[in-house]
């Protein structure tokens, strides 16, 4: 049978299913990659809910205000509670931590706290999932002078893209002097006022930080690519070339959200493809149920499949080796 005529097979009851969502989408001019919040204008996020952010800090080199210092956790507070105020959900880090029974060493630079990230969504529990990851630095340097001591700060923070592994944006803040009521040689006897000033530079910089994240997850954006599409890796193992193909003309072709595709890799029994799309991984999972089913390639039976935020898995469940089963070997 001619591929074009596998493919119209697979995709026409299919397409019924989707009408309903591409009018809706075309109707209401949506957001791409986020439903309309139902809760009010609040909130920020994809058909799923509001995007979890997570709030982490670097203190690893030596100029950097140790994550044990009251102004560490100020800076925390604010910053989160900017991202709240925006209507995104924020995951707290200690919380997590307490979960999945993680110990919180400080010294931590920010390969460390992607890592945490990264741990956070191989962890079973939704709520400790998260999208995005707000990193921070305070940066201190104290100069003892004859009446006061000066302590200079430097606060800067960026946006990375947990799941997608982009980088969505940073910003700095100027330098700001503080000087203590008399002379305080060592930083920590003056780490009050370094606290209460931190917290008003957070503010400025969780504002801009979260009015930034937003930017990205609105139609306002002004970009043909959203920097919140989900990126997603797509294998599809032990189907026939014509099965595989025609479930990927139909996710290029008909899945709305669809953005681009790439060839990974082609074998007789794998193929692999990065899939770019704003679909969020429960609507995926649904559609390619609908497909699979259409084509008579049962998920519940022969067919087992998977959908997981940045990965797809299609796979033929094929029978065990009779000698095998039968020498129990």
């Amino acid at each position: 049978m001619p591929l074009g005529r596998v493919t119209a097979m697979a995709s026409r009851s299919l397409l019924s299913a989707l009408a309903a969502a591409l009018l809706i989408s075309c109707a209401s001019a949506a957001t791409v990659g986020r439903a309309a919040d139902r809760s009010g204008d609040r909130g920020h996020g994809s058909r799923e809910g509001p995007i979890p952010v997570l709030v982490l800090g670097e203190d690893r080199d030596p100029d950097t205000v140790p994550r044990h210092d009251p102004a560490f956790r100020r800076v925390v507070a604010e910053l989160q509670s900017a991202m709240d105020r925006q209507g995104f959900r924020v995951v707290d880090e200690d919380a997590v931590a307490a979960g999945l029974g993680w110990s919180r060493p400080g010294g931590r630079g920010r390969i460390d706290l992607l890592e945490v990230a990264k741990l956070a969504n191989a962890s079973e529990r939704g709520t400790d999932r998260v999208r995005a990851v707000v990193l921070f630095r305070i940066e201190g340097s104290v100069t003892d002078l004859s009446y006061t001591t000066r302590v200079d700060l430097h606060l800067s923070g960026e946006i990375v893209d947990a799941v997608g592994n982009r980088y969505l944006g940073g910003f700095d803040l100027p330098a700001e002097t503080v000087s203590t009521a008399g002379r305080c040689p060592a930083y920590a006897c003056a780490s009050q006022a370094v606290a209460a000033r931190a917290q008003d530079l957070a503010t400025e910089l969780g504002a801009v930080l979260a009015a930034r994240l937003a930017y990205l997850a609105s139609p306002a954006g002004g970009r043909d690519v959203a920097q919140l599409d989900g990126v997603y890796t797509v294998t599809v193992r032990h189907l026939s070339p014509e099965d595989a193909m025609a479930i990927f003309d139909v996710m290029t072709g008909e899945f709305p959200g669809y953005r681009s595709h790439a060839l990974i890799r082609r074998g007789r029994a794998l193929r692999r493809y990065e899939y770019v799309t704003t679909a969020d991984p429960a609507t995926l999972e649904r559609w390619l149920t609908l497909l699979l089913v259409d084509m008579g390639l049962d998920p519940g039976g022969p067919v087992a499949l998977s959908v997981r935020p940045g990965e797809i898995r299609i796979e033929r469940v094929l029978p065990a080796d009779p000698e095998r089963a039968a020498g129990g070997g």
